[in-house]
């Protein structure tokens, strides 16, 4: 009877201390709740916000990856043509060197055969001549003739020495272009492995981009309105100030990589900031940062048929809401996965793509 009796009281006295605090806390349980899901928010938003920070981070990394790309293909493309014109100045340095040999060697040829019949037997051929002269002017003139002979075997001579000088140069000259153009294609090899694996990286983003738009699929999917009915007609052109077309629909041989890339849509270039209008009336199911895509808007026309605007600088409507053909949606930017200032142009019938083109 006893132990009942304390048992009662513990239990009592616990109660007690239960309902005192919560009449001690401002506004009782609710208080609590509401302080603990006040705090979930809080939370979720310190998260979105990281991701936030994080995708900005990664768009400013891949804007530099793009800026050391095209720095290091203009360092490669200099060096290359440096390096052609290096070897055609090889060239043509050895052809001067071939044609000077030869001039050389054929003067040489010519002093050489006058030498043997003048000089074979020493002087003995000029005083042939001279003490055969039959009168005094017939001397002088051996004598002026022989002066001749003598001075063009000298100045032929000081030439030969001069162009034997010009053909060292020569040599020397072709032996440091020579050593200039190994050390170009020494220099465009390490550039072209660091451009190599800049690419790698970039295409790798690519590729990225690639598996997040297959993952749309299922998210367009659940997004689009079965019952919405598409009213006809062609596509208004999404870009009214540009019609170029950098990138078409389909498999294409990439410059950059040279391998062969799927592209999901079309790429409009046109300068930051440019209108990015509705391809036909619709509901914009997608109005955000997506991925790869960067500010991404989608929009549902009905039937099946999804259009996709990505890469903008600035979004212009918000999801759920009703859009006419032709109205502003977004400006032209190069966010996300992007290579320079241009409208990746999307549709997608049931959530796979197809060729824009075939709309408009």
């Amino acid at each position: 009877m006893k132990k009942r009796r304390i048992k009662r009281s513990i239990v009592l006295i616990l109660a007690l201390v239960m309902v005192f605090s919560f009449a001690v806390m401002p506004g009782g349980t609710e208080s609590v709740y509401a302080g603990s899901y006040d705090e979930q928010i809080d939370q979720k938003e310190g998260q979105l916000d990281d991701v936030k920070d994080q995708q900005e981070q990664l768009e400013g990394e891949l804007a530099q990856v793009k800026k050391d790309i095209q720095a290091a293909q203009n360092r490669v493309d200099s060096i290359n043509a440096s390096i052609a014109a290096t070897a055609k100045e090889i060239e043509d340095t050895q052809k001067a060197i071939a044609q000077k040999e030869a001039d050389i060697a054929s003067q040489k040829e010519n002093l050489d055969a006058r030498l043997v019949v003048m000089y074979k037997n020493g002087s003995v051929g000029f005083l042939d001549v001279l003490m055969g002269s039959n009168s005094i002017s017939e001397f002088v003139s051996n004598v002026e003739m022989i002066q001749k002979v003598y001075q063009n075997d000298m100045d032929v001579l000081k030439r030969l020495h001069q162009e034997q000088e010009e053909l060292n140069a020569l040599k020397v000259t072709l032996s440091e272009k020579i050593d200039t153009l190994n050390d170009q294609k020494e220099e465009a090899k390490v550039l072209q492995a660091e451009l190599n694996e800049k690419k790698k990286l970039l295409e790798k983003q690519e590729d990225e981009l690639k598996a997040q738009a297959d993952a749309l699929i299922s998210e367009i999917k659940r997004l689009q309105d079965e019952q919405r009915k598409y009213g006809g007609g062609a596509f208004t052109w999404p870009c009214p100030s540009s019609h170029y077309i950098t990138y078409s629909f389909g498999y294409r041989y990439h410059p950059l990589y040279g391998t062969w890339k799927f592209h999901t849509g079309i790429d409009i270039s046109a300068y930051t900031g440019a209108d990015i209008i509705a391809a036909a009336s619709g509901k914009v199911i997608l109005a955000q940062w997506y991925q790869g895509y960067g500010n991404c808007v989608m929009i549902d026309h009905g039937s099946g048929i999804v259009t996709l605007y990505g890469h903008a600088s600035a979004l212009c409507v918000s999801q759920g809401q009703e859009v006419s053909r032709g109205q502003l949606i977004a400006r032209v930017g190069s966010t996300g996965v992007s290579t320079g200032p241009h409208l990746h142009f999307e549709v997608r019938l049931n959530g796979e793509y197809v060729d824009p083109l075939q709309y408009f």
